[in-house]
């Protein structure tokens, strides 16, 4: 346990927009930033997509929305111009790091001894080679109480072996050529889509047709979060002024990428807030609804507003892309 955590401090998430980002996202998009300038993190909301994978190997698994890490790791550093790899040793130092750990065991998380989940943060070196800096950009309200961005300085040996028991993996980050953003044109492509449109009917059928209400509404609380996050990432991209979000561009890149930001700027910005607001407002009731069914009352229809949120999302890409 961490003995000396008396140099934790508060600090707002140095410029990332890190009430739309989930807790995998926001600590790249610090990197971003850092490496490319401000707001190279909105890149992160350029993508405007319905993936669907199994939550496990269960024959019967609930669909998921959430990508796997390894994907995240690739698609979203590319897309920043962060190069991620791994390291064998694990060692906290030489940073900056990019660490990502289960989330009970780090004592700065609201989540901590509460729930297991995968959980991001940055390991940073001070002058004093015995310490280093935790730096966690997540932003949430979660039941154990509010995740808000913070610095934290530890003894480096003793936040080794705190999170050692949250079996963590290392990465080091380096800036490299961001990749060009998807258009709005590719948006509206995947999600006018046959396939995209078939996947929507299976996911919203598996969550209302689940045997355990109980199962099915915990889990599409986190499903309608992550939904209403990408989608709040989304119109917040739509929404940059025109040269921001080429701004991070190196010459590979600009031309593609001042296009599609040019093109996103004039693209029906509030229909994308308005839209995103829907979502969450969705989350909140999917929310509501979790803690009445753990009550064993009954639930409000979930999945008729599900599905037509969904449907609005290709609407929605056609509209940014026309």
């Amino acid at each position: 346990m961490i003995e000396d955590p008396v140099r934790t401090a508060s600090r707002d998430a140095g410029g990332v927009h890190a009430s739309v980002m989930d807790c995998i996202q926001v600590n790249l998009g610090v990197l971003a930033d850092r490496f490319h300038g401000a707001d190279t993190h909105l890149r992160l909301g350029a993508p405007l997509r319905f993936d669907l994978r199994p939550l496990d190997e269960a024959p019967d698994a609930l669909p998921t929305v959430e990508p796997t890490l390894a994907r995240r790791l690739e698609e979203g550093g590319a897309l920043l111009g962060l190069a991620v790899q791994e390291r064998a040793d694990g060692r906290l130092a030489d940073g900056p790091l990019y660490v990502v750990a289960d989330a009970h065991a780090l004592p700065w998380c609201p989540y901590f001894e509460q729930q297991h989940m995968e959980h991001s943060f940055l390991v940073l070196d001070e002058d004093d080679p015995a310490r280093a800096t935790v730096i966690d950009a997540y932003h949430n309200d979660t039941e154990w109480g509010p995740a808000r961005p913070g610095w934290h300085s530890y003894p480096r040996d003793e936040l080794a072996a705190t999170i050692a028991a949250a079996g963590p993996r290392v990465f080091q980050v380096e800036p490299c050529t961001p990749a060009a953003p998807p258009s709005l044109e590719a948006n509206h492509g995947h999600l006018s889509s046959d396939e995209t449109a078939a996947a929507r009917e299976r996911y919203v059928q598996a969550y209302r047709d689940h045997p355990d209400p109980k199962v099915s509404v915990e889990r599409l609380t986190l499903e309608t979060w992550l939904l209403a996050r990408s989608r709040a990432l989304h119109a917040r991209w739509l929404n940059a002024a025109p040269g921001t979000v080429a701004a991070a561009n190196t010459a590979a890149s600009t031309a593609a990428s001042t296009a599609a930001s040019t093109a996103a700027s004039t693209a029906a910005p509030g229909e994308a807030l308005e839209h995103a607001q829907d979502w969450a407002g969705l989350a909140e009731q999917v929310y509501v609804g979790l803690r009445r069914v753990r009550r064993d009352r009954p639930v409000p229809d979930l999945y008729g507003p599900l599905a037509d949120l969904l449907d609005k999302d290709a609407r929605l890409a056609a509209h940014a892309a026309a």
